[in-house]
């Protein structure tokens, strides 16, 4: 008698999106770091070793259209992104100067779109991060 092959159980949507958050976030603070693996905070100026800071969001993580966007995040400080509640007023000016007033304008427009992942799209955020994570970090050493 033949014994039955377990069934992987695939993971479940939140592990996914907790997985994809971990990922994206350590892409942004390794994409925003020199070679010393310092990020300066983009609305402060303050240095932060890459593992202490924060990929803070311009338009919130609760809109899904703009959650894993690279455009949208950048690493920063704690004290800009939680304390000050994103200092919103210097993230807005700092989003303004490098992309453009019109494209800040669009995104906040686009932050009302109804948008959802699939587990899929969420699985190849995940395959594409960890992808970019690995060449950022054999470019730095």
């Amino acid at each position: 008698m033949q014994k039955k092959a377990k069934k992987t159980k695939a993971p479940s949507r939140s592990k996914l999106v907790k997985k994809a958050d971990s990922v994206f976030s350590t892409f942004i603070r390794l994409r925003d770091s020199d070679k010393k693996w310092y990020v300066k905070c983009p609305l402060c100026w303050w240095k932060w070793h890459w593992k202490l800071a924060q990929n803070m969001h311009f338009i919130g993580r609760s809109c899904w259209y703009y959650r894993y966007d690279e455009d949208n995040c950048h690493a920063g400080c704690m004290r800009c992104n939680v304390i000050l509640n994103w200092n919103y007023i210097e993230y807005t000016r700092y989003m303004q100067n490098r992309y453009g007033i019109s494209a800040v304008d669009e995104m906040r427009a686009n932050s009302k779109k109804i948008f959802k992942l699939s587990t899929t799209e969420l699985e190849n955020i995940i395959e594409k991060y960890t992808n970019k994570i690995q060449k950022y970090v054999d470019k730095l050493t």
